[in-house]
């Protein structure tokens, strides 16, 4: 009977690791590095329990006892102890430090200890430097204890390890690695008091259990996409363990383009973009603090024990961000925005930590640059407010049409009369009243009304051009300004032809007003603009002077008239190296036959010299502020018959 109990004691743990090893298969995709070690763990624990059957059935008498079967058992069993022991350091190292992403040479300083140990047990049947087997009896060598200090120092290590960061962790884990080390502590207990090997087994097999029911709750607090933490694990950890684990900081970092990805691409291609991103960030910074809480953004915790270089980690994200990423067989740039929160200037704590990061998430983007990094130390809280604030104010604009569009002259140097205008949408809200532009039109971008707004934008533009004969008022066109994302909208061409339809308006008369990107698929852009110019409409570059402009690029574009910003037109008249520059654009424009247009025209002495310098154009506060509809007919009326 008592026979018969050993045996079946050992199938039942068999059957328990099997079951396990089952489990854990079907239920954890195992993808992740870690979970890859783990399973390596499982089937490792399931041979060696094998070789203890084999053990008992030669102690029992169900197998003839012999040097031979009794070597081989007892190889396998320090072999696969010294394995298992081995996996579980590399697997804790693994989870909590991204180990596997370190180098080769330190990769083969942690294996060391193990390789040597495992070489000396492969010669021991000759050496017998670990054991040896005589006449039925197995003894130890004399060098065996460097088998029990490498299995106890990887295993103690490794659980010391697990204890010190396991609030980097998700609650659960963190419940299952003290359950973990109380068990590993009785288990080594039962092994140097009692030689009890049945106790020793007994207890493994219970830390194998803990974890693997303790991978399988993580996954409740896993993105299925970038195998990273999620955003319930990020809000567990921010209101438990904050400060308490002595942050130093928090980067939130998110991908500009994600937005315009969704418009563009499939599903497939996004989440292909996202798991590479996920996988950057990972082997840059070798943490395991790192969360992905959905919409292209990221979160990475910092401890003040994280030996994570800031500078180091922002320059490979730039420098992989400086080349185009292949996109459905198309390049495409991708931008990031980053921003710090320092915990350790004690400006951010726990009580207004997501007021902070809400900030941080909500900012609008300031550059077109790979990478824009934001010090969230220098960020007013009070924005967060405003961003709200103007977002409600967008939403009520639209539905309670508080959105007006005022227009700005633009006058011909040739003739001295208004030739066009640039169309400008404005909201006066009722609550906040006025709201520049430049404040709402980047969160529209962000949010998603931009497209609404447009709509709202070309069917005014259309409308004011079939109600008013621009050709009869001596103007040849009105300009409408386009964002990039409407440029590369699919369903802008149908839009254009649908408006042409409802006014009866020669596409002739509305030129459409684009500002230069690099953020964008440029070959995907110009076929856009290509398509809608075979409507009949013309194009203006806006801003020409700022940014990312090219002679060369620019060129590429289908567009008839270069509108050079305000910026290097009032550097012009500070500075003879600018005023060279702006006479050698305007003359290098006109031999590509492209027209001119000088922004920000404000005394007299602008407009002579520009006429001087041979621009076609000229707009600015000189001649008329934006002014609404019907003060842009009188002001034009007025303006053209006086000539």
């Amino acid at each position: 009977m008592v026979i018969n109990m050993r045996f079946a004691f050992n199938l039942l743990i068999i059957s328990i690791l099997a079951v396990c090893t089952w489990f854990f298969i079907v239920s954890v995709e195992s993808k992740v590095y870690y979970r890859k070690v783990f399973r390596f763990i499982l089937f490792s624990a399931i041979i060696m329990y094998l070789n203890r059957l084999l053990c008992i059935s030669m102690e029992e008498g169900y197998l003839t006892s012999s040097d031979a079967l009794l070597t081989t058992e007892r190889f396998i069993h320090y072999m696969f102890t010294l394995e298992i022991y081995t996996l579980y350091a590399f697997f804790i190292f693994c989870l909590f430090d991204q180990f596997h992403y370190f180098s080769s040479r330190k990769k083969l300083l942690f294996f060391l200890p193990c390789i040597i140990t495992a070489a000396l047990i492969i010669s021991s049947p000759w050496t017998h430097l670990i054991f040896w087997v005589k006449d039925g009896v197995c003894h130890k060598g004399i060098l065996f204890w460097l088998l029990v200090l490498v299995r106890g120092g990887y295993a103690i290590t490794a659980t010391i390890k697990a204890l010190l960061k396991r609030n980097l962790m998700i609650k659960v884990f963190g419940q299952c690695v003290i359950l973990l080390a109380v068990f590993a502590g009785i288990q080594a207990a039962v092994f140097f008091i009692s030689g009890n090997e049945t106790m020793y087994y007994s207890t493994l097999i219970v830390n194998v259990v803990v974890f693997v029911l303790a991978i399988t709750m993580v996954e409740f607090y896993k993105d299925d996409l970038t195998e990273l933490f999620n955003q319930k694990a990020f809000k567990q950890y921010v209101s438990k363990e904050l400060e308490k684990q002595k942050q130093r900081s928090v980067y939130l970092i998110k991908l500009k383009n994600y937005e315009y990805l969704s418009d563009n691409y499939n599903k497939y291609s996004i989440c292909e973009v996202i798991k590479k991103l996920a996988e950057y960030i990972k082997e840059y910074t070798m943490l395991s603090s790192i969360y992905y809480l959905g919409g292209g953004r990221f979160c990475i915790i910092q401890h003040k024990s994280d030996k994570l270089n800031e500078k180091e980690f922002f320059d490979r994200l730039e420098e992989r961000f400086c080349v185009p990423f292949e996109i459905d067989g198309s390049s495409v740039n991708l931008s990031l925005f980053a921003a710090v929160m320092n915990m350790e200037s004690g400006k951010i704590n726990k009580d207004n930590f997501y007021k902070y990061f809400a900030a941080c998430d909500e900012i609008r983007y300031r550059s077109n640059d790979a990478l824009e990094i934001v010090q969230a130390d220098t960020f007013n809280i009070d924005q967060l407010q405003r961003y709200r604030d103007v977002e409600d104010a967008i939403e009520r604009g639209l539905v309670e049409k508080e959105f007006t569009m005022f227009y700005q002259p633009i006058i011909s140097t040739e003739t001295g009369k208004v030739i066009s205008a640039e169309a400008l949408i404005r909201l006066k809200d009722r609550i906040l009243g006025f709201v520049s532009p430049e404040e709402f039109i980047p969160i529209s971008e962000t949010n998603g009304t931009i497209l609404e707004i447009s709509e709202f934008v070309i069917d005014s533009v259309f409308k004011f051009v079939s109600e008013h004969d621009i050709t009869q008022m001596g103007m040849e066109f009105i300009e409408m300004n386009l964002s990039v994302i409407q440029c590369m909208d699919e369903n802008l061409n149908n839009k254009l032809e649908y408006y042409i339809e409802k006014y009866h308006v020669d596409p002739k008369r509305i030129n459409l007003e684009i500002t230069e990107t690099t953020n964008f698929d440029e070959e995907k852009l110009k076929q856009q603009l290509e398509k809608i110019k075979k409507l009949g409409f013309s194009f203006s570059l806006d801003d020409y002077g700022t940014g990312y402009s090219n002679l060369v690029r620019v060129l590429e574009y289908p567009v008839d008239v270069i509108k050079l910003d305000k910026s290097i037109i009032w550097a012009a008249f500070d500075d003879r190296d600018s005023f060279v520059t702006v006479k050698n654009l305007i003359s290098m424009f006109h031999d590509v036959r492209r027209k001119l247009v000088a922004e920000g025209v404000e005394s007299q002495t602008h407009a002579d010299r520009l006429k001087e310098l041979g621009c076609d154009y000229l707009q600015g506060y000189y001649y008329s502020k934006p002014v609404n509809q019907t003060e842009f007919v009188d002001f034009v009326n007025k303006f053209n018959n006086k000539i």
